[in-house]
């Protein structure tokens, strides 16, 4: 039993090497995961930045829309300080902010 242990002493070198070679892979591997949980996490807070941004300049659009009132959008003027008005009034329907929105958001796409 002894012999056998002895006789593939050079393997055992080689599997050392392979050893340390798989430790290099895991440590590789575990800075990876934690360079990718770390700009996981970076991505995150900047997307609930980005939303309260979107948010805040929505709010700001549809704010500086009330007081315009433009002779060639008149018609569009008019139907949106109309919805503006009746959100107010209710206090729960916003229409203005669906509408225009979504023009917005295909532009981006485009």
């Amino acid at each position: 039993a002894g012999l056998q242990y002895q006789v593939p002493h050079p393997t055992q070198l080689g599997l050392s090497e392979a050893q340390k070679r798989v430790l290099d892979l895991e440590k590789s591997l575990q800075f990876l995961q934690q360079q990718h949980s770390e700009t996981l996490v970076k991505l995150h807070e900047e997307i609930e930045h980005l939303k309260r941004e979107n948010k805040d300049l929505h709010y700001k659009l549809i704010m500086n829309q009330k007081p315009q009132k433009k002779g060639s959008m008149s018609t569009s003027s008019f139907q949106s300080n109309k919805s503006i008005s009746n959100s107010t009034v209710s206090g729960t329907r916003r229409p203005p902010s669906s509408p225009r929105s979504r023009p917005r958001a295909s532009q981006r796409n485009a």
